[in-house]
């Protein structure tokens, strides 16, 4: 047992030669710490490919040896130094939006995959919280060898972060519950593999609950195995997200199945949506796996909310990172001044969030009955959170169909939204409380009556979105009961 320790500490101390460079290494390539890799995790991964890595002539080095963050960023799809941008110090924002759009253009394989997870977390974290030196970025790559951080791929294996070996199978990867899972794991995330066991990790990459999801064991099926072939790492959400698109989509309506972030990036840029409006079934499937698992890796969520840009400093505008998608469907991310006070969805899976924002030659629908305006309404934190899930859009504003609210419009739908908190207004029988039936009952119907008088004649359909499985039934029936038709009641879970 002691020989095989020993074996494997050798091993782990051979990859630090190899990730930070052991030819001739310049002062302050090894960050402090990480001196302790050969205990990261058991199967110790291979060194990265030569023992010192340098720029050639009139590389973008030129003859500097990489550092371990320039290192990461090639394991995690950079093919050459060549491509590697200066090296600046301090390391700023516009820069980390540099290496964004740089990784963005390459392909994720299951190889690269972890790595780029790990880059997309400390570049978030400049994005954020602005310029580091680069000792202090080197520092900050520590968190992952002292947690001994690993991440879920899309073929349900646990990976190290920082070199992207293989440790163990989880189970396939299935969208359930708003996220793509597998057993206790969620694409997006990181998690501890300090002392054994598998664990959540906060904002800051620590482990944060100590109850384990997993014990860390040696899979011999899949430890140590390499993974860096040309095989995209998207091709194992085609399945998962095939069950969402079933059939061709051609209504922004039928995107509603995707994850959020992902429909509205499709639906960001026109030239992009018309594009992707005509492919086939197959051909749909495959950009939308493409694209979550791009935005999986670099944002850590493929889920959106909305956001309205705020700033704690006077000013009407806000610089922000916003992500786009180009007519060939092409990610890249850009620090832009943005109106403060505007809404946007925001992605944001731990440090940092990119904005997707409307092109503005996104012309409205010609037949838009009619106009969102403010609406000076209180509601509880969670109906405001359920409200703007439902819309698409701030609570701040409602869509005003002469005179009469509702609180969103899309796709030639008026929506009407109620979170959760209305199931204990009903009985089990689905009848109103006593208590509920003369006022919020009354008032129910009431509101329904008056929003159907307002679309009189003007072809837009109505649906009220419910949270609840029992209260949307209720109102369906409450509805039924008083004649009131020609409101659609849909149960939508919050998310």
């Amino acid at each position: 047992m002691k020989g095989i320790q020993s074996r494997r500490a050798w091993l782990g101390l051979v990859l630090i030669a190899g990730l930070v460079g052991c030819a001739g290494g310049r002062a302050g390539s090894l960050p402090v710490g990480l001196h302790g890799y050969a205990r990261y995790h058991s199967a110790s991964p291979a060194p990265f490919p030569g023992d010192a890595v340098s720029a050639g002539a009139g590389g973008a080095l030129n003859l500097v040896e990489a550092d371990a963050f320039e290192q990461l960023v090639l394991r995690a799809g950079l093919e050459d130094l060549d491509e590697l941008p200066v090296r600046r110090n301090p390391f700023t924002p516009e820069d980390a939006a540099e290496v964004l759009d740089r990784l963005m253009e390459k392909p994720v394989t299951p190889g690269t995959y972890p790595p780029r997870m790990a880059v997309g977390f400390l570049l978030r974290e400049v994005l954020e919280g602005g310029e580091v030196s680069r000792e202090e970025l080197l520092y900050r790559m520590e968190r992952f060898v002292r947690e001994q951080v690993a991440v879920l791929r899309p073929d349900g294996c646990l990976a190290w972060a920082l070199d992207g070996r293989t440790q163990q199978r989880v189970a396939p990867v299935q969208w359930k519950d708003g996220a793509f899972r597998a057993g206790n794991f969620e694409l997006g995330r990181f998690y501890s593999g300090k002392g054994g066991v598998f664990r959540h990790v906060d904002a800051q990459l620590r482990a944060a609950d100590w109850r384990p999801l997993a014990e860390v064991y040696d899979d011999a099926d899949v430890i140590g195995r390499s993974l860096d072939g040309a095989e995209d790492a998207f091709v194992e959400l085609y399945h998962g997200l095939g069950q969402l698109l079933s059939h061709p989509t051609d209504s922004l309506a039928s995107l509603r199945n995707l994850p959020e972030g992902v429909a509205t990036l499709i639906t960001s840029s026109p030239e992009y949506w018309e594009r992707f409006r005509y492919m086939t079934e197959g051909e749909q499937i495959r950009e939308a796996a493409r694209l979550t698992t791009n935005v999986l890796t670099l944002w850590g969520t493929a889920s959106a909310t909305t956001r309205t840009l705020t700033r704690a400093v006077a000013g009407v505008e806000a610089t922000v990172p916003v992500l786009a998608v180009s007519a060939e469907g092409l990610l890249s991310i850009e620090r832009v001044a943005v109106r403060v006070g505007r809404a946007a969805a925001a992605l944001s899976g731990g440090p940092g969030a990119a904005l997707i924002l409307q092109k503005a030659n996104a012309a409205p629908a010609p037949d838009e009955p009619g106009q969102w305006g403010p609406a000076k309404e209180s509601m509880s934190d969670r109906a405001r959170r359920y409200q703007e899930q439902i819309s698409g859009h701030s609570a701040d504003e409602a869509y005003w169909v002469n005179g009469v609210k509702f609180d969103g419009f899309r796709d030639g739908v008026l929506l009407e939204a109620k979170g959760p908190g209305y199931a204990n207004k009903f009985l089990e029988a689905l009848d109103p409380k006593p208590w509920f039936e003369l006022t919020g009952a009354k008032a129910l119907v009431k509101q329904a009556r008056r929003q159907l008088e307002a679309v009189q004649g003007l072809g837009a359909r109505i649906e009220w979105h419910v949270a609840e499985k029992k209260a949307a039934n209720a109102i369906e029936m409450l509805f039924k009961n008083n004649g009131v038709q020609g409101v659609r009641i849909v149960h939508t879970q919050a998310r």
